[in-house]
C-alpha cells in the first residue's frame, strides 16, 4: 500500500513529478486571465447581437398592436389607420408589409366594420442579420422572415341603412 501522501486533495492531486513541473509555470495565470477575458468578451458581443432579433420582433409586434387598436377604436379601416402605420414605420425604422383579412365589412365603400365583428392584421418583415463582415469580401448575412398576426374586434356600431 502506498503511504506516501500526495497533497492537499490526496490521491485525486497531481503526481509528485508534476509538482515541479506545475510550480514552475510563472506568469501563466496572466495569460488564462488574458484568454478567459477574450472568450468572455466575446460570448457578450454575440449575446448582444442576438439582442437586436428580438428587439425587431418586439417592435413589429407592437405595431401591429397598434393598428389593430386603432381600427378597433374607429370601428373602420381608414387613413387615420395608415397614418398611425406610416409613423410606427418611421420610428421604429422598419418596413413591414401589412395586410388586413378575415374581415366582414357592412360598408366595402368606406372599409367600415361592424360592431363585434372580428379582423386579423398581419404584419411580415425580413430581417437581415449580419453575422460578420470581413474586409476583403461581402458581409455574412443571414435573412430571418417575422409575422406578427393579431386578431381584433370592431367596437364601434353602425347604423346601416336597409
Amino acid at each position: 500500500m502506498n503511504k506516501q501522501r500526495r497533497g492537499l486533495w490526496g490521491r485525486f492531486s497531481p503526481p509528485l513529478f508534476l509538482k515541479n513541473v506545475l510550480s514552475d509555470r510563472k506568469g501563466s495565470t496572466y495569460y488564462d486571465l488574458i484568454i478567459k477575458t477574450f472568450v468572455v468578451i466575446t460570448l457578450m458581443a454575440t449575446v448582444m447581437s442576438f439582442l437586436s432579433i428580438f428587439t425587431t420582433y418586439l417592435n413589429l409586434d407592437h405595431i401591429c398592436r397598434r393598428v389593430v387598436r386603432t381600427i378597433e377604436l374607429e370601428g373602420q379601416v381608414s387613413d387615420n389607420v395608415y397614418d398611425v402605420f406610416y409613423r410606427l414605420k418611421e420610428q421604429t425604422r422598419l418596413s413591414p408589409t401589412m395586410s388586413i383579412e378575415d374581415v366582414n365589412y357592412c360598408d366595402e365603400q368606406n372599409q367600415k366594420i361592424q360592431l363585434r365583428d372580428t379582423f386579423t392584421v398581419k404584419m411580415k418583415y425580413n430581417h437581415v442579420f449580419t453575422v460578420f463582415t470581413p474586409s476583403f469580401a461581402p458581409p455574412v448575412q443571414i435573412v430571418i422572415p417575422m409575422e406578427a398576426s393579431i386578431t381584433g374586434m370592431s367596437e364601434k356600431y353602425w347604423k346601416v341603412p336597409d
